[in-house]
């Protein structure tokens, strides 16, 4: 989906927390930060957090977000949603304007065939301030 001059390149996988009795979904977003935009993305996440969490859609469990250590920039965020929240989240105005800022700070990229079916790439945690 395009946004301004960015592309919005957050992959999300869902895991179920409780498959019987969901309390939470965890997602692992990969966003795929273009050069020079990395202080942006970075302050930007946390008030994504924040509107978020206000609104009741994230726990109160803090999101971790780990960065990549080779170039290009890769982000990986893991935060736990409450149940069915997702679809509303998309569509509220409060969301909206933050995710589109986050939305300019991506690109899209295809990642590279990984031939053994299996890659271990370094990533550290990054702290930012919520």
């Amino acid at each position: 989906m395009s946004l301004g001059c960015g592309y919005l390149s957050a992959d999300r996988l869902t895991v179920s927390a409780m498959a019987d009795d969901l309390l939470q979904e965890t997602t692992f977003g990969t966003y795929y930060v273009r050069p020079g935009c990395q202080d942006e993305f970075e302050r930007t996440i946390p008030e994504s957090w924040r509107v978020l969490r206000r609104l009741g859609f994230i726990t109160e469990a803090e999101p971790v977000l780990f960065r990549s250590v080779a170039q290009p920039r890769t982000y990986i965020e893991m935060a736990h949603w409450l149940p069915q929240v997702m679809g509303p989240a998309h569509e509220h105005p409060d969301v909206i304007p933050v995710w589109t800022r986050l939305a300019n700070t991506v690109e899209s990229r295809t990642p590279e065939a990984v031939p053994r079916g299996l890659t271990f790439s370094e990533f550290v945690r990054v702290t930012v301030t919520p």
